[in-house]
């Protein structure tokens, strides 16, 4: 008898465009009998829960629908297209199950985007597989806590006759969906920036003088070019788009796509773009540029910085499973969205590997391919009848399965017309411990045995009125809370200086009773009446141009590396660094003694330098 077995599931995630809604183009197979069909007849953007359309005439609850135009040739249009199930209808206004991924806005002749009942995902294979966006996947990783709904269902005590001390009814109450994912062994920056912020990407080489034509959007995945060099965008380069031109040197907001077509031609395998021209990428952007945004091609080596931002980009997790006779008829696929990563740790020890855990997500919801259960009373009055595909059960939804050959940056294909090959599991060698370096207050620490940086968000799940959908009672948004850092470290200490004669030496904050010095001084060194606090920098470097630096606090006037105390860690607000807030130097067993460090900081950044083009 075939199982499903653990070692034969797959977890890949991507980055939202808005909270909760997961991006994929699906071509769609349209129903043909008393099938809806209409069109928008107001624009919507990324994050809508709601569309008004033209007639609402044969369609009904339940009814899988893909917004937006499906077309072959691209004309200077942008073509974004998505499903979504209607869980409600209100004259023209339907409800949807999930937020809009994609902005559909209504043309400058008046069309509008189709509005189309779909009874599977139809349409055509390739097309259809080389739009799947959730294939990134966090490391090398052995389990996963699915975040599958927790239900809260509570019995009710009632005064009857028959009660005898029980409870008489249960009604169901509000969802909760929480997830996790440890000891993931890291072998590229990917899941690094979601507990702290947004991603910016640049690259070592930039050619090109391309400009955006018009305004972007996050989430969009058309763009349309122009400019002296626009017939360098041809299938398969990668180019860089960032602010307006000739500013943003520094790779601030600056993201690198993949271009997979170009207009009119969805078969095109070579060839360039010339004039103005509509660029599909391989991947939605996570940033909004503006009109007449620099876009160069993009090639060598990447620079990608990780900086804090104050509202934090969430995630859908896509788990495939096939059963032990690997039977796709039996696949078992769910999907989360909305996914907030809310607790986070970043650690290595010695003679290990650098690994991260995403210890506690926060999901909105979840969606699945299991379409019926026999037992569920065909016709009840809070099920999905009259709809089609004929589907009965709560979150199923018409989605993509994201196979084994999917995994890695999407868009990855031999020929714009052939299914997509993806790029596999990423074929580079762990961090390890003993590739790094750690420093306390710009200087070296060698003598380290293990650290681990935790961060936290003090993420909330809210429950607010509003229709969500049949049996649907998760929460309606998920919001940030306070940000903490922490970071613990077991320390060795260093040579012992004579302090009389080392006083003013460059190697005196080297000392061994110098962590001992910050414990009582806390970070307060007599020069204002506020504390400063010291710098750390962690750096794991797998080979040249390829490695990952942790700088803490980020340093505005001090080298990346090798940070300096000084302007930046002045007494100003919002200014500080790390404290020291126990430094146990206790008496015990070994060679040498060894501290176990506590400290807390509040702000850091991540710079990964590899030769990934495409971060999520």
């Amino acid at each position: 008898m075939a199982i499903y077995r653990s070692d034969q599931a797959q977890l890949t995630f991507a980055a939202e465009a808005t909270q909760g809604a997961d991006s994929e183009f699906i071509q769609g197979e349209a129903e043909t009998s008393s099938a809806g069909s209409t069109t928008l007849s107001a624009s919507v953007t990324t994050g809508d829960r709601t569309i008004t359309v033209a007639s609402a005439t044969n369609f009904v609850v339940g009814s899988f629908i893909r917004i937006g135009t499906v077309e072959t040739t691209y004309a200077n249009t942008k073509t974004e297209h998505e499903v979504r199930r209607i869980e409600a209808i209100n004259s023209t206004v339907f409800t949807l199950d999930r937020p809009l991924a994609f902005t559909h806005p209504l043309n400058d002749d008046g069309s509008a985007a189709e509005v189309v009942e779909l009874k599977g995902i139809g349409g055509t294979t390739a097309e259809n597989d080389n739009s799947k966006y959730i294939t990134f996947i966090p490391g090398v990783y052995a389990s996963v806590d699915t975040p599958d709904p927790e239900m809260s269902i509570e019995g009710r005590h009632f005064l009857n006759t028959q009660s005898k001390r029980n409870w008489s009814i249960a009604y169901s109450g509000q969802q909760s969906f929480m997830g996790s994912v440890g000891g993931i062994t890291l072998i590229n920056g990917w899941p690094l920036r979601f507990p702290i912020g947004s991603v910016t990407t640049t690259a070592s080489t930039l050619t090109g003088d391309i400009d955006l034509n018009g305004a972007t959007v996050k989430g969009a995945v058309f763009i349309v070019v122009d400019g002296t060099n626009a017939d360098s965008c041809t299938v398969g380069t990668y180019i860089k788009i960032s602010g307006k031109t000739g500013a943003l040197t520094d790779g601030s907001n600056a993201e690198i796509r993949r271009v997979v077509t170009i207009k009119n031609d969805v078969t095109k395998t070579s060839g360039s773009a010339s004039g103005s021209n509509v660029l599909k990428l391989n991947y939605p952007l996570q940033l909004a540029h503006d009109d007449d945004s620099d876009v160069q091609i993009a090639s060598g080596t990447y620079t990608h910085t990780i900086n804090e931002t104050n509202e934090l980009d969430t995630v859908s997790w896509h788990v495939h499973m096939k059963d032990s006779s690997e039977d796709d008829d039996k696949d078992f696929d769910r999907r989360y969205l909305g996914g907030m990563i809310g607790s986070s740790t970043i650690s290595a020890e010695e003679g290990g590997m650098v690994t991260m855990s995403w210890d506690s997500v926060n999901f909105l919801n979840m969606v699945h391919n299991q379409r019926n259960q026999e037992t569920v009373a065909a016709g009840g009055s809070d099920l999905y009848t009259g709809a089609s595909p004929t589907a009965n059960m709560p979150r199923f939804a018409l989605m993509q399965t994201i196979d084994s050959d999917d995994v890695g940056m999407p868009g990855h294909m031999s020929t714009v017309t052939d299914a997509n090959t993806g790029v596999g599991y990423p074929t580079t060698q762990p961090y390890y411990f003993s590739e790094g370096t750690i420093k306390f207050f710009g200087k070296e620490f060698a003598r380290i045995s293990d650290f681990s940086i935790s961060i936290s968000n003090g993420e909330e799940p809210r429950y607010y009125i509003g229709k969500q959908g049949a049996r649907a009672r998760g929460p309606f948004e998920i919001r940030e809370g306070p940000r903490e850092y922490t970071m613990a470290a077991t320390v060795t200490l260093p040579d012992a200086i004579d302090a009389d004669t080392a006083v003013g030496a460059s190697d005196f904050q080297s000392g061994a009773l110098e962590l001992f010095r910050q414990l009582l001084l806390e970070g307060d060194y007599g020069d204002s009446e506020y504390k400063r606090g010291f710098t750390c920098t962690i750096k794991f470097e797998r080979g040249t141009n390829d490695y990952i630096i942790i700088d803490i606090p980020p340093e505005v006037d001090g080298t990346v590396g090798s940070p300096t105390e000084g302007t930046d860690n002045t007494n100003q607000l919002n200014k500080q660094g790390i404290f020291i807030t126990s430094a146990n130097h206790s008496i015990g067993e070994g060679a040498a003694m060894q501290v176990d460090l506590n400290m807390m900081f509040r702000s850091l950044r991540i710079t990964i330098v590899d030769s990934v083009p495409v971060y999520p």
